[in-house]
């Protein structure tokens, strides 16, 4: 499976939230206290399960873009559990067209997004535990707070 580009998801979602994104990038970090959101997906015709993993204030400034929140207010959001819907709906989205860059090779079908790793289960929690590969980024928002953005996949 090829790995996904930070150059291809930069433009990616800079067309889809109209600001300027950058992925840079970068090497494994220590898990810090920021929440975390998960992304699963099925990789066709292969049926292989790809993570991707986000902060969450990373996720809620993609989100809050789509639905026209000022940082400041997603910045508030995003402290509430559980989230409001309006918000949970977009970050599922951004999730979902995300899917078309996620992977080099075949199809991405986004599953389901959790809030907790506890949640990620069955294929996508081996893949999650021991990945064959791995791609982590430095995300910039431009105006909005940015975060860390990693894949997961077997292969």
């Amino acid at each position: 499976m090829s790995e996904p580009t930070g150059f291809a998801l930069s433009r990616h979602l800079t067309d889809l939230i109209g600001r300027k994104v950058g992925f840079a990038q970068t090497t494994a970090a220590m898990e810090g206290p920021i929440k975390q959101v998960f992304g699963i997906y099925t990789v066709l015709p292969k049926d292989i399960a790809v993570v991707v993993k986000a902060d969450l204030p990373l996720l809620g400034s993609f989100a809050g873009v789509l639905v026209g929140l000022p940082d400041a207010s997603v910045k508030e959001r995003v402290k509430v559990s559980p989230l409001d819907e309006m918000l949970r709906d977009a970050m599922y989205e951004v999730l979902n067209i995300t899917s078309t860059v996620i992977t080099g090779e075949g199809r991405a079908v986004f599953q389901k997004m959790v809030m907790d790793k506890a949640y990620v289960d069955g294929a996508a929690n081996l893949v999650l535990m021991k990945p064959g590969h791995r791609s982590y980024f430095n995300v910039t928002v431009d105006g909005y707070q940015g975060g860390r953005f990693s894949i997961f996949s077997p292969l």
